[in-house]
């Protein structure tokens, strides 16, 4: 067999490993998005709040991707009447956060849990190498006055494959894309 036979075998062999899903991903069932016709918010205030690993790598410039995203979605949030970005901090409860809201007058408190937020490059051999930007947050939609939960919405969103180069410039995109599908369903 010649040499060429053997390097398209194995390429042909690797193709499905193209087209996967990296190492770990999940899928969480299709959810209606929190705007689905004749829903209406009211006034909302949105609070980013992290949920970082230990280990995570630079968590202030992916705070303020993720507060770029999602400054750049709050006004086109059209089951609410007005909307006002909270600044981003630790997840500890939504004590502050529902604090604020009532504060500002607001019906409807947003709590964008963010757990992830950052390329993924996997390496292996022979020479296969992808990346993935990959977006993993939960939305839930509280009821200020009462505190009632109206939606708990979780998405992970991963974007690359193979010998794509990924690295941070994607993320407020693919983070704006997320958010825009979770609350208005537009992909």
């Amino acid at each position: 067999m010649r040499l060429h036979h053997v390097v398209g075998m194995c390429l042909l062999a690797l193709t499905p490993a193209c087209t996967s899903a990296p190492p770990g991903a999940e899928n969480f069932p299709v959810q209606q998005p929190l705007c689905a016709p004749g829903v209406s918010l009211g006034k909302v205030v949105i609070a980013p709040l992290t949920r970082w690993r230990s280990d995570q790598k630079e968590p202030e410039v992916r705070e303020a991707i993720a507060m770029r995203a999602i400054k750049a979605v709050a006004p086109a949030i059209t089951c609410a009447s007005a909307s006002r970005v909270l600044e981003i901090a630790p997840d500890a409860g939504p004590g502050g956060a529902m604090a604020a809201a009532k504060a500002d007058g607001a019906a409807t408190l947003l709590l964008v849990r963010i757990e992830e937020l950052g390329p993924i490059a996997i390496l292996s051999f022979p020479a296969l190498w992808s990346t993935w930007s990959d977006v993993k947050f939960t939305l839930d939609a509280v009821a200020v006055q009462t505190g009632e939960s109206l939606r708990s919405i979780p998405h992970h969103r991963q974007k690359g494959g193979a010998f794509e180069a990924r690295g941070l410039e994607p993320l407020q995109g693919e983070m704006e894309a997320a958010m825009r599908d979770v609350i208005l369903g537009v992909r």
